[in-house]
């Protein structure tokens, strides 16, 4: 469960279940916003960790969630989940939208059989300025998510 705010650079969270998907979402914008994040921007950020954190409890059994924010090369705020799951096989796969688990989601035969839409990797693609993911299947997952902080207020 998230922790009390701080000042400091980073906060590690234990993630094992979906009653934490909401909480988490919160602490990212209350972090994002302490960091100097503007409003869409935190928004931006707490939506993509809730996607992270939802396919951390989803395919990878919970994990731990690390937000962190820097100078260099310029301000930001990002976040890591990581999770030892069984991986992901493909992650250029992965990033499509629609494609759950090798499978296009929208032509399932029976929708309350698929376990997602295929939008969460590619939505935290678009609402952060930086994605890396690393897989190794039968190891799990670590994906890094980075907002750039700038004069904007975005």
């Amino acid at each position: 469960m998230p922790g009390a705010p701080s000042s400091s650079p980073e906060e590690r969270h234990s993630v094992s279940g979906a009653s934490e998907v909401v909480a988490l979402q919160v602490r990212a914008r209350e972090f994002a916003a302490a960091a100097g994040l503007g409003r869409v921007g935190q928004w931006e950020l707490a939506i993509a960790v809730s996607e992270a954190v939802t396919n951390m409890i989803k395919y990878g059994g919970g994990g731990e969630l690390i937000l962190r924010r820097g100078e260099h090369p310029r301000p930001f705020v990002e976040f890591e989940a990581r999770d030892r799951g069984r991986g992901i096989p493909s992650i250029s796969d992965a990033l499509v939208d629609n494609i759950s688990e090798g499978e296009d989601a929208r032509e399932a035969s029976d929708p309350r059989r698929r376990r997602g839409l295929g939008l969460g990797l590619g939505a935290i693609q678009r609402l952060t300025d930086e994605v890396e993911i690393h897989s190794e299947p039968g190891v799990g997952t670590t994906l890094r998510a980075r907002k750039w902080i700038s004069g904007s207020g975005r």
